[in-house]
């Protein structure tokens, strides 16, 4: 009876534990490892000229990427509920982007959503931000069968395409709607049964996102060529082929997108790289890699969140 009872409190304990911060923290560890062990050959990297100028390269393919997916999103709401005159897509999307380093990394959604009410329904606005991480999420899966050629791991992440059918994106966004309600109305109760409520009348238009995924395609391929000039930066690129390369970089972004309790997926997505391509290349540049990386991201977001109040300064 009380192992019985000593059982109950150990799995209500874990059950109490959010996975997501776990992960992380196992995630941080690993990598907080992974530095330690490697403190020195990570101080005898340099920075030359050559390092100054792919780190430079990897600022404006991100940059660049982020504008693509602004463009990406703009195209999904467009076909969702045709053209909002009245309101810039571009712009909220490059003024949000910066909020999901906040923590609990829901902000830049909750902050898409204020603005998008102001034009349409609760439920087209929540609409249009949910689907905008499964496209990413869809177009990041395209790329992870890239390693070798497995036709069942092929089909498995193409498959994931099928999503955006009609009758599947239905079912998706009503099941997301009730699970994220809380998120776009501050946690009231009676708001949250409403919502969820009112979400069962979505009406799901009969298309296919096809311009939209193309596009954020186009926005992984941007950012995996910022993390491309990264390992370029401290030569580690040629001993792994483009092709697994890209793989591990997709699969690393699409768990970090998925995972992260940290803002930014920091912590996971260098976990993953290192999981997977630590066997393959020399530790210490991949983890100057990873590093600087993530610097080349940050100040990418940072660029892009600047570019309509530099433009209104300036008059432009």
């Amino acid at each position: 009876m009380i192992q019985i009872i000593r059982n109950n409190f150990v799995f209500g304990m874990i059950s109490k534990i959010n996975i997501k911060i776990l992960i992380t923290i196992i995630c941080f560890s690993f990598l907080g490892t992974s530095i330690y062990g490697n403190f020195e050959s990570l101080s005898n990297q340099t920075f030359a000229r050559k390092e100054i100028f792919w780190l430079l390269y990897g600022i404006i393919f991100s940059f660049l990427s982020i504008i693509i997916n602004a463009y990406a999103w703009k195209l999904l709401i467009n076909k969702i509920v045709c053209n909002i005159n009245n309101l810039n897509i571009v712009k909220i999307f490059l003024a949000t982007n910066i909020y999901k380093y906040l923590p609990g990394g829901i902000w830049h959604f909750v902050s898409r959503y204020n603005s998008l009410r102001l034009e349409l329904s609760n439920e087209k606005s929540i609409e249009c931000i949910l689907l905008e991480p499964i496209l990413m999420l869809v177009a990041g899966f395209i790329f992870i069968p890239f390693r070798g050629f497995n036709i069942s791991i092929y089909i498995l992440c193409w498959s994931s395409t099928l999503i955006f059918l009609p009758v599947f994106r239905q079912f998706l966004i009503k099941k997301l709607t009730a699970m994220k309600a809380k998120v776009f109305t501050n946690n009231d109760y009676i708001k949250n049964r409403n919502f969820a409520k009112n979400s069962k009348n979505i009406s799901i238009k009969m298309f296919y996102p096809y311009k939209p995924l193309f596009v954020e395609i186009i926005f992984v391929l941007f950012r995996f060529l910022g993390f491309l000039c990264c390992i370029k930066a401290f030569s580690t690129g040629t001993l792994i082929s483009q092709g697994e390369l890209i793989s591990s970089f997709s699969l690393a972004w699409v768990i970090g997108l998925i995972v992260p309790a940290a803002p930014g997926g920091l912590g996971v997505f260098e976990s993953v790289i290192l999981f997977s391509l630590g066997s393959h290349m020399p530790e210490a540049p991949l983890l100057a890699s990873l590093l600087c990386y993530r610097l080349v991201s940050t100040v990418s977001d940072i660029l892009a969140a600047l570019i309509y109040p530099v433009k209104k300064l300036f008059k432009v």
